[in-house]
């Protein structure tokens, strides 16, 4: 990722609802990471125009469904949160892969497009219509193979090949496509473009949805229309936010488990450990055990792990040692059987110069989902079981001051189940470590792949640091990376006057940030 800086002396008033009457400068348009390139520049427009990030997020899904069909799409389900300034509240939208029939094979309830349109409901004040239109003609008249895609389609394209008209789209007898050939989805672009005439409603009841069941049918796979019909999103209490040094942070997943699992681990660190506490190898020691522990404790997804629950699931944690390990089968679900980068799912986030933050982590539950388009819809399709093992992850983050009303804090991680590791250990070393958000993005990373029961360290960890992690217990083995962040933090919040505001991308990933302020 690359981070875009310029400085304009402008200012403006902004009233906000926090306690004071804050100003941020005109120029200060916000900021944006995702995994593929063309569309954090949609999205970057979006927000230039006057949209807000809401607006920002929903542009992101549409055109990922375009450019990064690897890990995005319409048949994309996952998890949003919000913070919005104005009413100092988080908000959390679920739109969790459930089955689309009982009996049979069958795929996930493609969820993604009333989330989106509920999200911008509540958030947005751009036309719905509007953020959909580039998505819309990226599909229809072509856009470069970016290099995030065409590693995506170099490493986990191989699954395509199974259907003949999806492989004639994406692997063409020659050869896969590469970066820089074009790719044109008519079938995408005409069914994006239905939607924006007729609304996203028009996916699920209707000629259009009939055309969904029909032609779900046709690749092998039963769809419920009732079912389908009534696939809603869901807007639910953030429980599993942990309040820490005056600040509630949170995390979105594509999965339920997922985001319990993260947030869980989160709260063993911050409320039952303790993350400045020791050295860089102490710290990766702490972040396997969390992770580990995270595990056997996040069954329980009545009752949020924090405080006394955190400091009962860290009970008998040594500094110097490993614990035992959970069940190895739940382990290597959760957190796979090596570091392996996957494509499969994204995460993206979005800041606004009024200080409202949105970040989803969205996924097909397996690279390139079921690897088989929906004929004559240009969709492809999504498993209803999410792949395991060494299946796809991606994490948002967001950490706010619900009293003063203000962000702190993005960050997103995506490449695989290490992006557990990814989106905990970065964004904890810039906060607690004091580290500058470059640092921490680029800092050589470990992540314990509980399933083969090994801590995967990437290149840079230091002899010294492997050395007192084998001493302390661990199997170690090289890896070239693991995951990849964006992060963005404004020291003292947004909205504000003085605006101090960092971000960082990572030299990892193939995407882009982007941020822009004034001075």
């Amino acid at each position: 990722m690359t981070a875009r800086v310029s400085l304009l002396a402008v200012a403006l008033a902004l009233s906000g609802c926090a306690a004071d009457t804050f100003e941020v400068p005109e120029g200060f348009f916000g900021a944006i990471v995702a995994d593929e390139p063309r569309a954090a520049l949609v999205a970057r427009d979006v927000l230039v125009d006057g949209g807000t990030a809401a607006d920002a997020a929903v542009s992101l899904y549409f055109t990922l469904a375009a450019t990064l069909p690897s890990s995005a799409g319409l048949a994309a389900t996952g998890s949003c949160l919000v913070f919005d300034p104005g009413t100092k509240a988080f908000e959390r939208l679920t739109f969790y892969p459930e089955p689309a029939a009982d009996q049979g094979p069958t795929v996930a309830l493609p969820t993604g497009p009333r989330a989106m349109f509920a999200l911008h409901a509540r958030h947005g004040v751009s036309p719905f219509e509007e953020l959909m239109v580039q998505g819309e003609r990226l599909a229809r008249f072509g856009e470069q193979v970016s290099r995030a895609l065409a590693h995506d389609l170099a490493a986990d394209g191989g699954v395509l090949a199974r259907d003949r008209e999806t492989a004639a789209l994406f692997v063409p007898p020659s050869r896969p496509l590469r970066q820089g050939d074009v790719l044109v989805q008519v079938e995408l672009s005409a069914t994006l473009a239905r939607l924006r005439r007729e609304g996203v409603g028009a996916l699920y009841s209707g000629p259009l949805a009939a055309s969904l069941v029909e032609s779900a049918a046709r690749a092998g796979y039963r769809i419920d229309p009732e079912r389908l019909r009534k696939a809603l999103p869901n807007r639910v209490p953030v429980q599993g936010a942990v309040e820490h040094d005056n600040h509630l942070w949170a995390i979105a997943a594509p999965t339920a488990s997922d985001t319990r699992l993260a947030e869980t681990a989160m709260a063993l660190i911050l409320d039952g450990a303790g993350w400045s506490d020791g050295d860089r190898a102490t710290r990766l020691h702490l972040l396997a055990e969390a992770m580990n522990r995270a595990v056997a404790s996040s069954g329980n997804a009545a009752v949020p792990v924090i405080d006394e629950a955190a400091e009962r699931a860290m009970a008998g944690y040594d500094s110097n040692r490993r614990g035992l390990s959970a069940s190895t089968q739940r382990l290597a679900a959760a957190l796979g059987r090596e570091a392996t980068e996957r494509s499969g799912a994204t995460a993206f986030f979005a800041v606004d110069r009024r200080g409202m933050a949105v970040t989803c982590a969205i996924g097909l539950g397996a690279p390139f989902g079921t690897g088989r388009l929906a004929p004559g819809l240009g969709v492809l399709l999504a498993p209803a079981v999410q792949e395991s093992g060494e299946g796809p992850g991606a994490f948002g983050m967001l950490v706010a001051n619900i009293n003063t009303g203000q962000t702190q804090m993005a960050a997103a991680a995506s490449g695989g189940r290490a992006a557990l590791s990814t989106v905990l250990s970065a964004p904890l070393d810039h906060w607690e470590l004091a580290e500058v958000v470059d640092v921490a993005a680029e800092a050589p990373r470990a992540h314990y792949a509980g399933g083969a029961d090994l801590l995967m360290v990437e290149p840079g960890i230091s002899a010294a640091v492997r050395e007192d992690l084998a001493r302390r217990g661990y199997r170690l083995r090289e890896t070239a990376t693991i995951g990849r962040v964006g992060l963005f933090r404004c020291a003292e919040g947004i909205p504000r006057r003085e605006l101090r505001c960092t971000a960082s991308g990572d030299p990892r990933s193939r995407g882009l940030l982007l941020y822009e302020k004034g001075g």
